[in-house]
């Protein structure tokens, strides 16, 4: 199990990387050429044109879709006024000063580079994920080098930071809706498919973006837009745009939002690579000495990046008897309030001062009803439980929800479920 759960960050960690790429192309070839646009009406065309690409998703996964729970919408809108909105919005406000010389590029890029910092604040308090000691040294280690990666030839000068310019501001609350859209999305990928995650993205983000054009007059400025402007917006869809976000969240439902937002420093990494390759401008001994502390920091971070212990309490509730009549009868339990992937997971419990090795089923009963539940499966017949709660400790997940045609194959997949207990 353990080559596999590593074979699965690696592919995650892979995933984030090469979205990570499409942006630094999106930087240095597409978005400069929408400079003498509104920022605002660029935001809404590269959503909706997206949207119109992902709207399948939507329609394919409406069952799924119908069960998130309150803070599950409440985490997607996060996402979308801050991730999709907000933050393009500061950071293109924030480079627009420094293109036109009101402040200097580094007040913007070395602010900016503050998004893992929040987003692993971020993940611990809100996602509640706690990580190896050696994990956040070597994520450390991996944003110096980011920086230096950067500023390797011009040379980091923190004192060219000009924190009473509108765009200082612009840059920081770009870093933080950034970092903040990491932990939000990976709180909905813990409940939702990353195809339909992606779409209800795009899709709401459009729908902000629209009022927001209207509100300041910039969707009267369509006219202005080019054939070559029209081209680049189609070749931002299937590249910076809905694809990469497409594979992001592929690589983010796979490994933690911690991990992920330091992966996402593969950014400035592939760019100083594109620049040599395309311009021939030769990387210096610190950019190259920067690099190499960089992919081996990307391993280390993926390497030691495994959440450590989740451990929660549930109340026990009444069920239907549906688990019972099917020859595997189960301890119900309250809606757990915990940010982990649905699935069936491994697990010990403490009932009455006892602890047992059990299954856990966490997420939609999907082949009786499209129900929320949260059950828990004991091999030992415990009588007359008198305590009311049960503590968890998780050991590993073992599968994901599916569908089954019938009882039959259900009951089939339970018998090999039940391998993985004592």
């Amino acid at each position: 199990m353990k080559n596999k759960i590593n074979k699965k960050f690696f592919i995650g960690a892979g995933s984030i990387m090469l979205a990570a790429l499409f942006w630094s192309l999106d930087g240095v070839f597409i978005r400069p050429k929408f400079y003498v646009l509104p920022a605002g009406l660029i935001v809404f065309l590269e959503h909706f044109l997206g949207f119109i690409f992902l709207l399948p998703f939507i329609f394919l996964n409406w069952s799924k879709i119908k069960l998130l729970r309150k803070k599950d919408w409440v985490a997607i809108g996060w996402v979308c006024v801050f991730g999709g909105l907000l933050g393009t919005l500061m950071i293109t406000k924030a480079f627009f000063a420094a293109i036109f010389g009101e402040v200097t590029f580094a007040t913007v890029v070395i602010l900016q580079k503050l998004q893992p910092v929040f987003a692993l604040i971020l993940a611990r308090i809100i996602l509640g994920e706690k990580l190896a000691k050696k994990f956040y040294f070597w994520a450390i280690l991996a944003i110096v080098s980011g920086y230096f990666l950067a500023f390797g030839k011009s040379g980091l000068n923190i004192f060219e930071i000009d924190l009473f310019h509108n765009a200082a501001w612009f840059a920081v609350l770009a870093a933080f809706a950034f970092g903040s859209s990491t932990v939000f999305g990976k709180r909905v990928l813990n409940h939702l498919d990353f195809k339909s995650a992606t779409a209800l993205r795009f899709g709401i983000t459009s729908l902000l973006a629209l009022v927001f054009v209207f509100v300041t007059g910039d969707i009267f400025k369509l006219g202005e837009l080019s054939v070559t402007h029209w081209g680049l917006l189609f070749v931002i869809v299937f590249s910076s745009g809905a694809v990469a976000l497409f594979i992001y969240y592929f690589g983010l439902k796979r490994v933690s939002a911690s991990v992920a937002t330091i992966c996402e420093l593969f950014w400035p990494l592939s760019a100083v690579i594109l620049d040599y390759f395309l311009n021939g401008n030769v990387l210096n001994y610190i950019q190259i000495l920067a690099s190499i502390i960089l992919l081996f920091s990307f391993y280390n971070v993926i390497k030691s990046g495994k959440r450590k212990e989740i451990k929660f309490e549930a109340n026990i509730v009444d069920g239907t008897g549906r688990g019972k009549r099917l020859g595997y009868p189960t301890i119900n339990l309250n809606k757990i309030d915990i940010d982990i992937d649905h699935g069936v997971y491994l697990v010990t419990a403490q009932i009455d001062d006892k602890n047992y090795d059990g299954l856990l089923h966490f997420g939609p009963k999907e082949t009786f009803s499209e129900s929320f539940s949260s059950e828990l499966f004991i091999k030992e017949k415990i009588f007359g439980i008198k305590q009311k709660n049960v503590i968890i400790k998780i050991v590993k997940k073992i599968r994901d929800i599916r569908k089954f045609d019938n009882a039959e194959k259900l009951k089939s997949q339970v018998e090999k479920d039940l391998k993985y207990l004592k």
